[in-house]
Order: structure tokens, then sequence, then C-alpha cells
């Protein structure tokens, strides 16, 4: 990042940390824990790198990144791991809440007509003025509203993304949109995403710093071992929120629910780009129109 000139190609970028890695496997004076490390970074590295490199290394490495080299070309499940080493910014919770205190199986939700056949991934939310407890919503499968923050560093290039709780009743563990809740009865959705960003990551926010770039459609289905299976069938109303431009954003910090939010940590835009359209199993699945729609906004405000 401290070299001037022109920024290498992700797939350079990728080539240069697989063989940091083989040094690491190779050189590390006998430290086990150094070489472990080259390892780990080696098999999630090299998954996306040309076929050719990859074989390289395993003709041209010594006995230890040979070793290493071992099942180069296959899947990756250390997503997770790599991201702690390698992205800097990432806020911790504190860890010292064991359950989702936001969760509430009475919580009252705001009921949506379903999305017509030709929606095209996105609809104008249409409330049906009833309401219905979320436990049983995600049961049932009822279409209900909700929202979604992202919050965008624009001078950076960066973007906020969140861990959830492994405490949470849908995509426990997953990384996911910077902030989001279900719209209650009686709420609106500015009002909700203002108390969700606050309470999620303790931004005080204001109403003109919301943009609502769609509202998309969701349905998906899962299972949690703490909750059992769930039916989330959403009208997602998706906002963005410019951090570099807040009133005062050196005072804004931020900071995650305990026991809502594992992590937060901020990534270049391109690479949730990437991981999200390659269906990066650590994320919550978006539909591409969802992508496309968000990346575009994002690109065009950076």
């Amino acid at each position: 990042e401290c070299v001037r000139g022109p920024r290498p190609e992700p797939s350079m970028q990728r080539h240069v940390l697989l063989m940091l890695a083989a040094s690491f496997a190779k050189g590390a004076a006998g430290s086990s824990s150094f070489s472990s490390l080259g390892c780990r970074m080696g098999r999630l590295l090299s998954s996306s790198l040309p076929r050719g490199r990859t074989m390289a290394l395993r003709r041209g490495g010594s006995d230890s990144a040979s070793r290493c080299s071992n099942g180069l070309n296959s899947p990756s499940r250390l997503h997770r791991n790599l991201r702690r080493w390698l992205t800097t910014g990432i806020i911790k919770a504190k860890g010292s809440v064991e359950k989702d205190l936001s969760y509430n199986p009475k919580e009252m939700l705001a009921l949506v007509f379903p999305p017509p056949d030709n929606h095209g991934g996105f609809t104008e939310p249409k409330r049906t003025g009833t309401g219905k407890a979320r436990s049983d919503v995600h049961r049932d499968g009822d279409w209900h509203h909700s929202v979604h923050i992202w919050l965008l560093d624009s001078k950076q290039g960066k973007v906020l993304v969140q861990r959830r709780s492994m405490n949470k009743d849908t995509n426990p563990g997953k990384l996911d949109v910077s902030a989001a809740g279900h719209i209650e009865v009686g709420d609106d959705s500015l009002d909700t995403a203002l108390r969700e960003i606050e309470e999620e990551l303790g931004l005080h926010v204001l109403t003109k710093d919301l943009d609502l770039i769609f509202t998309a459609v969701s349905d998906a289905k899962g299972f949690t071992e703490k909750h059992g299976e769930f039916i989330c069938r959403e009208l997602q109303d998706v906002y963005v929120i410019d951090y570099a431009k807040l009133n005062s954003p050196e005072e804004q910090k931020i900071v995650v629910a305990d026991g809502e939010v594992d992590e937060a940590m901020w990534i270049d835009i391109d690479q949730l780009k990437q991981d999200l359209e390659s269906a990066n199993e650590d994320y919550v699945f978006r539909e591409r129109t969802y992508i496309d729609g968000l990346i575009g906004v994002m690109t065009s405000k950076s």
C-alpha cells in the first residue's frame, strides 16, 4: 500500500501472498507456528490462482513447501482465519454476553404482501396492516419487512461488514451487511434503520445520512442448531451511509453490539463484490441483482 504507482492486479496480489506463504513454510527456522501459518495461507490463496502457478510452486518448492502445497487446488474453508490475519480495522465485541439480547420471539413484525412473480429482484413494499410474532414468521415463511444499512467509507473505497453472532436465529456466524433489522408493527423504515445502526454499531446518524437505494426481494431457508429450521421471506429496504461524510466522523467510534455482533471489519469494495459473487460460504447469500445494485452505487460514490 506504501509503494507508489499502479496497484497490482488482484491475481498478482494473491500470487505474491502465495509465494510469501511458501517462504514461511520453507524458511521459518524450524518454527512450527510460522510453517503452519504458511500452509494455511497457501491452501486458501491458491484456489484462486491459475493452475500453472500452483503446479510451479509444487515442482520447485522445498520439502516443507511441497508438503504445504498438497491439496492446493482443493477449496479451502479457512476464509475466516485468513481474513483475521490479513485484514486491518477489525472491531471485536467484548464477548461477555452469551445470548442475542435483540432476539425476542414475540416481537411483532410488520407483514407485507408477497412480491409479484415478475419482480426481477426488486419491488415496492406494501404492508398488509397486520403483524405476527417473529418466531412464527420464520416458522411459517410469511413475507415481512426489514432494513439493511451498508456503511461505506468513500474516501478509502471500503465497506464495513459484520459477523453475525452465533446466537442469531438466522445465519449465525456469517458475514453480512453492516447493520440490519426487522421493521416492527407501528414503525417505519427510516426509524428502524436509525435505531439499528445505533444499536449494532453505536453510530448516531441523521435521516439525511441515509440513502435508500432499493428494496430487494429475499426468499431464504436454513437451519440453526439453537433455533431449528427457518424460512425467511423479506422485502429489504437497502440503505447506504457514507461514513466519510458524517458530521465529525472522527468522533463516531464504532462499537459493535455484544451478543448480537461478533465483530465488524473494513474491507475493499472489490473484495466484497468478489466474495458475494462467488457465493463465499462465509457470507450470507445475496442474489446477483442485489449485488450488482449495491456495488454499482458504492462504486459511484467512491
